[in-house]
């Protein structure tokens, strides 16, 4: 349901806060083909990333006061969950969902 995007397309900017331990949106609605550069910015003080369910594509592990960027084209419509992977994060409710419409 994603693809690494190509860093020449464009396309718009995301961004997504992170902290104790939530996203901020942890929500995102894109459209199908659409190409998005996801910036995850840590307003937190401990360690984190976003990995995108079912793909390889993630973020680095960033500090407080980080960020890091991916970029990806979103395939077919339908729900890609993100979540952080550092652990216990995830199951502290660090998650959220990218949804995919025609």
């Amino acid at each position: 349901m994603l693809a690494p995007g190509v860093l020449a397309q464009t396309g718009r900017t995301v961004e997504v806060r992170a902290s104790e331990f939530a996203f901020e949106p942890n929500q995102l609605r894109v459209e199908q083909d659409e190409t998005i550069t996801l910036k995850l910015v840590n307003a937190g003080s401990l360690s984190h990333n976003i990995h995108l369910a079912g793909a390889d594509i993630r973020t680095e592990t960033i500090q407080g006061g980080g960020s890091d960027t991916i970029t990806f084209t979103a395939g077919t419509d339908g729900i890609v969950s993100f979540f952080c992977n550092v652990p216990g994060h995830k199951q502290a409710g660090m998650e959220g969902e990218i949804v995919i419409e025609r």
